[in-house]
C-alpha cells in the first residue's frame, strides 16, 4: 500500500477521541437528521458526519453517516457509517438506564473497515444527569497498515450536565482513547429561536495530556420528526 493510501489512517487519530456522548433511549417511528463535527482549533482540521436515522422499533434506532474530513487544508468525503443503538431496559426500570451501541464504518477508497461496540448507561441524580459510553473499537481490512495494531483499542466518554430548563443544559465532558483526553464544558439545547424538534449541542475541549489537540471544539444539530 502506498504513501497516499496510509495518509488517511495515519492521521486518524487526531479526532479518535472526541465524538459525541450516547443516551441509551430509542423512539420507535422517530425520524432524525443529524450533523456534527470535531474542529482541532489548533491545527484547523475538522471531522464532520451528517446522517438520518430511524426508530425502527422501540428497541431499535438506526441510523446511516458519510463521513468527511479536512486534513492539511484538504476536504473529502472518505468514509461512510452504520451506527445502530439498542435500548436494553425501560427508563426507570433499574437503577440506572442501560443501552448499547454497535457501528461499523468503512472507507470510500479503501479496503479498511472499523468495528465499535460497547455499553450505554445514563443515571438521573436530581437535576443532574450522568452518562457515560465504554466502547471497544477495532480496524480490518485488506489495506490496513501492515504494522498497525489490530487488536481491540478502548474509547471512553464521560457527561455531567444540569437540567436547568427545558431547552438549555450545561454541562461537562470528557473523552478518552488510549493516547488522547480531553474535557472541557458544554451546552445541550433544543427549540433555538423557537424552531420546535430542534436539538443543539456545543463543547470546548481542552487537551489533558500531549497527545491530546490543546483546544477542540465539537457540535451537533438534530432535526427530528
Amino acid at each position: 500500500m502506498g504513501v497516499a493510501a496510509l495518509a488517511p489512517l495515519a492521521s486518524a487519530t487526531a479526532f479518535a477521541g472526541v465524538d459525541k456522548v450516547y443516551d441509551p433511549y430509542v423512539e420507535q417511528g422517530e425520524v432524525e437528521l443529524e450533523a456534527r463535527g470535531v474542529h482541532d482549533l489548533d491545527s484547523g482540521d475538522y471531522k464532520t458526519k451528517v446522517g438520518i436515522g430511524y426508530g425502527v422499533t422501540s428497541r431499535w434506532f438506526v441510523e446511516g453517516y458519510l463521513i468527511g474530513k479536512r486534513e492539511n487544508g484538504h476536504f473529502e468525503v472518505e468514509a461512510g457509517e452504520i451506527e445502530n443503538k439498542f435500548q436494553l431496559t425501560e427508563q426507570g426500570q433499574y437503577w440506572a438506564d442501560l443501552g448499547a451501541l454497535v457501528e461499523i464504518e468503512r472507507e470510500l477508497d479503501h479496503d479498511v473497515w472499523e468495528a465499535k461496540l460497547g455499553p450505554l448507561v445514563q443515571k438521573q441524580f436530581g437535576q443532574f444527569v450522568a452518562t457515560g459510553n465504554l466502547l471497544f473499537e477495532k480496524k480490518f481490512g485488506d489495506d490496513l497498515d501492515d504494522h498497525a495494531d489490530n487488536g481491540w483499542e478502548t474509547l471512553g466518554s464521560a457527561q455531567l450536565k444540569y437540567r436547568m430548563s427545558q431547552n438549555l443544559e450545561p454541562g461537562i465532558e470528557y473523552y478518552g482513547d488510549e493516547e488522547t483526553h480531553s474535557a472541557g464544558p458544554v451546552l445541550i439545547g433544543a427549540n433555538p429561536f423557537g424552531m420546535e424538534r430542534v436539538k443543539w449541542e456545543a463543547g470546548l475541549l481542552f487537551g489533558l495530556n500531549d497527545d491530546s489537540p490543546d483546544s477542540t471544539l465539537r457540535w451537533q444539530l438534530e432535526y427530528e420528526f
